[in-house]
């Protein structure tokens, strides 16, 4: 193997590519995102596919795979051209996306993604009137770009999704696309690692403080979470993956927008609170009773925010998921924007401190993580949080003759109660919950979703 000619390779595989490779060998964490581009002219399918091509040429994440060299894992590239592409029958979003949840890549061939179009007959998946193509862009097709979690966390997945755009606006233009010409770099995320160090060297020097952390951990993986404990449900190991999704008009979205900035807090950490009455109000429907509620979160945190230097374009899966926790009242109402602001400070705290990072530590230093999948384990928290924030500051969106109308991302669960994925695109704040479907139905992940948006115009006109 090492002398194949089809690879070149590249640098032995990080911890969090390790972890993903072991999880995709299993389906598990499959990152599945639906563009909805508008056009001026018609895109058919062999011009997507050709779009697909020049980006799978011009993005080096997209050609990266995994192999064993001796006992290590490597990141490779792949020298030889492969596409995983297809026109499907399914004209729904939600469905076409259900069937990649599970979705195994080949590992060591690649690619480590794919791609599945619409037809272009498939109804446009939101109502709201701020998102439908305007007269200019009249043209529609659903793209589902699905990859291994190991090549691509939310930064890059969106980078991608900015690199499509421009060569699909370049195509319809008659501009060539040059080939040759690569759009971001592949970065090892060595200094997320001498970061993780440090930090386990100077906790380890304060045994104290380490016990503690290590024992609070325990505790909370132990601990039942709500959704079980409110809708116990058997585990069952042919489970299915699946999705709901609800966008907030773009009015009541900037009068939320405008009542965080008022109120001295994020939206992440709004949003945050938001789902945790939600869930609160949830369970209490469901008949759990209590005055207060313990909840375990989840943080999607982006770890080039303390690399130095430049990040634009920096490619690859450079996340950590820390664990907060937050004890919310059953009697939230008339408090809700005070107890976001501790929800707030608990956050940029626990970030400036960088103690929520341990939880990378089980990754480093615990179980191998060929043995993590073996078993489905117990919920390890109530729910998991993946913000990108407002995409048209993080991208163009609109370009010359495409453009990007409508966007969901998703990643499959494993023995998570639920995802929760948020961002704004067109001024419209958009919401997709991700559930395995022995945890929740979709009748109780819709009626948990339709909570969570009555909450949101709730606390906006407190």
């Amino acid at each position: 193997m090492a002398g194949d000619m089809s690879f070149l390779w590249l640098r032995p595989a990080i911890e969090m590519e390790i972890f993903c490779d072991c999880a995709n060998r299993k389906g598990y964490f499959v990152t599945v995102y639906g563009l909805s581009l508008c056009s001026t002219s018609p895109v058919d399918d062999d011009m997507m596919k050709n779009a697909l091509t020049h980006l799978f040429r011009k993005v080096p994440s997209l050609r990266t795979c995994f192999r064993k060299r001796e006992n290590t894992l490597w990141a490779c590239e792949m020298i030889h051209e492969q596409l995983d592409f297809q026109v499907t029958e399914t004209k729904d979003l939600v469905t076409a996306t259900e069937e990649l949840f599970n979705y195994k890549f080949p590992t060591t061939e690649g690619p480590l993604w794919c791609a599945r179009l619409l037809p272009s007959t498939s109804p446009f998946p939101s109502s709201q009137p701020d998102l439908i193509p305007s007269s200019d862009f009249p043209h529609t097709r659903t793209l589902l770009l699905a990859n291994h979690h190991g090549i691509a966390d939310g930064t890059t997945n969106i980078f991608i999704a900015q690199s499509l755009l421009q060569i699909l606006d370049d195509m319809i233009t008659g501009k060539p696309v040059d080939d040759k010409v690569q759009m971001g770099n592949v970065a090892s995320g060595e200094e997320t690692k001498v970061i993780l160090t440090a930090m386990v060297k100077r906790l380890r020097e304060d045994k104290d403080r380490l016990q503690s952390i290590i024992e609070d951990i325990n505790k909370s993986r132990k601990a039942e979470k709500l959704i079980p404990q409110t809708f116990p449900m058997p585990m069952d190991s042919n489970y299915r993956v699946e999705m709901v999704l609800q966008d907030l008009d773009k009015e009541t979205t900037q009068k939320f927008f405008k009542r965080c900035k008022q109120e001295g807090v994020t939206v992440n950490s709004a949003m945050t609170a938001v789902i945790n009455v939600s869930l609160v109000d949830f369970v209490r429907e469901g008949g759990l009773e209590q005055d207060t509620y313990t909840i375990h979160e989840l943080h999607g945190i982006n770890m080039r925010r303390y690399w130095s230097g430049n990040t634009n374009g920096t490619l690859g899966c450079h996340m950590l998921l820390p664990r907060v926790l937050f004890s919310t009242p059953a009697k939230w109402r008339e408090g809700f924007w005070e107890y976001t602001r501790t929800i707030h400070d608990t956050i940029v705290r626990g970030l400036e401190e960088k103690d929520a990072f341990l939880s990378l530590l089980e990754m480093v230093e615990g179980a191998s993580p060929e043995t993590i999948f073996e078993k489905r384990p117990y919920s390890e928290c109530d729910y998991a949080i993946g913000n990108i924030g407002n995409v048209d500051n993080r991208i163009t969106t609109k370009m010359q003759n495409v453009q990007l109308c409508h966007l969901v991302r998703s990643v499959s669960c494993w023995n998570d109660p639920m995802y929760s994925f948020f961002h704004t695109l067109n001024g419209c704040f958009a919401y997709s919950l991700v559930y395995c479907n022995d945890v929740l139905t979709r009748e109780m992940a819709s009626r948990f979703l339709d909570i969570t948006f009555d909450n949101i115009r709730a606390v906006t006109q407190q």
